[in-house]
Parts: structure tokens; C-alpha cells; sequence
């Protein structure tokens, strides 16, 4: 990474980590150039424990708090986190990972429009966002991207990423031309679905991510490897490492207001 060149991963599952292995990737982090991450919760379990690592890192860490829709939960375990975005609403800097389910769902169900129940409970948290002025990390995939665009707009959520997405072109048009951001992942390294993204979004609505720990491969991602997802999508469209490296830290810094100086160091 070149002098002065700074990055953001902004989808990481920090908890998810053993507490012993988090120093040594944020190590090998800093030496990659990406000093400061996203990490986002998938239910109430989750949102506490990123607040103590919030504590220990507090100038590299940007939390989230949300409720995984892929996950078993229940209302009772939605109104908890409800409760902790309102009570820790001057700690965290977005809602997430919520949205609706898709690969737990048996295949037929997939074509199928979501479920009332998971319905109410991403309108829950969208509400709550568009109350509290919170940006929104999504889970939309597939079908349910667009279903989920709709609910954003209903709900007037006017700032969301849509973390991986995976969406029929037109989806993603649509999501483009309504000014949400779209993330980046390690595939766009081995997919050529991934590439086309890339190439799609403007880069002024691009993010990078890794989803650590998720495995690509059989390897287990870590924040390191945006470095690489910076100079693949800086292949594919076609600029420079410094210009993606720029634009999608200031991207990110403007999404999850993030202070200038929290991006130079853990």
C-alpha cells in the first residue's frame, strides 16, 4: 500500500473471532493499510460484545447493531436490540445486519415475497433508522433485494449499504439510482459476477468488505485482505489503487460518519 493510502473494511463479524486472534489481524491490518473497521452485530449476544471491543479500540472501530435475518430469533430478541440502539445510540454509527432471509429458507420459498414475520421485523429496525438518523447494513440478496429497496423507500431510509448483494441487473440499477451504497467483497477477486458489480456501481457508491471470518475458498477472511479487493476493483474499472483507496474511505467516513482522524490507526 502506498504512503498516505488509508481503508476501510466496513462489514466484519468481529465477535466472531477468538478474543486472542484479534490483536494479530489488526496487526497484519496496519501493515495492509486498513485502519479502521465496520463491525457489525447479528443479534443482542453480539451488539455486547462489540461494545467491549469498542471500548479497547475505540478510534478503529465503527459498531452496528442489528439482528442477523439468517439467524433463529424471535420478537422478544428483536425488541432487546431495539432497546440497546436506543440506549447506545450515541456509541454506535449504524443498524445492522439486518434484512431478509434467504438462504435458510427452503428453495421454493426463495422466488416467493417474504414472509409477513420477516417483513415486520426488518420494518422495525428501518423505522427505528429512519427515527434515529442511523445508516442501515443490509442483508438483501437474491430476490430479496428488491423488497427490501421498497422498504427502505416506505420507510424513508435515506442512507443503507447493501452489503454482497447479489441482484438481477435491473435491481441493481435501481438500487444505484436511488442513491444507496453497495459493497465489495474478496469474491470480486474469483467471481466474475463480482467484477460486473464493480464495474456497474459508480465508485462514488462503492464500499469494501471482507465479511471476516466467512471463509472464501476454505481460507477464513480477515480485514487485511481489503487491500486486495482495493486493487481488483481499481483493475476492473480501470482508475488508480489511490483513487479507490480515496474514494471509498471518504464513502464509508460519509456513511457511518466517521471522524477524518479514526482512519489513520487503530
Amino acid at each position: 500500500m502506498e504512503k498516505g493510502m488509508s481503508l476501510i473494511d466496513t462489514h466484519v463479524h468481529l465477535d466472531q473471532f477468538p478474543d486472542e486472534e484479534v490483536p494479530e489481524f489488526i496487526e497484519r491490518a496496519r501493515r495492509a493499510g486498513v485502519n479502521h473497521v465496520v463491525a457489525v452485530a447479528s443479534g443482542a449476544d453480539s451488539c455486547l460484545r462489540l461494545l467491549e471491543w469498542k471500548q479497547r479500540f475505540p478510534d478503529g472501530l465503527t459498531v452496528a447493531f442489528g439482528v442477523h435475518p439468517e439467524r433463529e430469533t424471535d420478537d422478544a430478541e428483536v425488541e432487546t436490540v431495539v432497546r440497546l440502539i436506543r440506549r447506545h445510540r450515541e456509541e454506535i454509527s449504524a443498524i445492522g445486519e439486518v434484512g431478509l432471509p434467504y438462504y435458510t429458507l427452503p428453495e421454493p420459498q426463495r422466488k416467493q415475497p417474504p414472509s409477513p414475520d420477516a417483513i415486520a421485523r426488518l420494518s422495525r429496525f428501518l423505522s427505528l433508522a429512519a427515527e434515529l438518523d442511523l445508516p442501515v447494513v443490509l442483508h438483501a440478496v437474491h430476490e430479496a433485494a428488491e423488497p427490501v429497496r421498497q422498504l427502505l423507500r416506505r420507510h424513508g431510509v435515506k442512507q443503507a449499504v447493501f452489503h454482497w448483494l447479489k441482484a438481477p441487473a435491473d435491481v441493481l440499477h435501481r438500487i444505484v439510482d436511488d442513491g444507496y451504497l453497495i459493497s465489495v467483497t474478496p469474491d470480486v477477486l474469483r467471481r466474475e459476477r463480482d467484477r460486473e458489480l464493480a464495474r456497474q456501481v459508480p465508485l462514488s457508491q462503492l464500499l469494501l468488505e471482507t465479511d471476516a471470518p466467512w471463509e472464501y475458498e476454505g481460507k477464513r477472511a480477515e480485514p487485511a485482505w481489503v487491500k486486495e479487493v482495493a486493487e481488483e476493483v481499481a483493475r476492473v474499472k480501470g482508475v488508480t489503487v489511490r483513487q479507490v483507496c480515496q474514494q471509498t474511505t471518504e464513502n464509508a467516513r460519509r456513511l457511518f460518519s466517521i471522524d477524518g482522524s479514526m482512519t489513520t490507526g487503530w
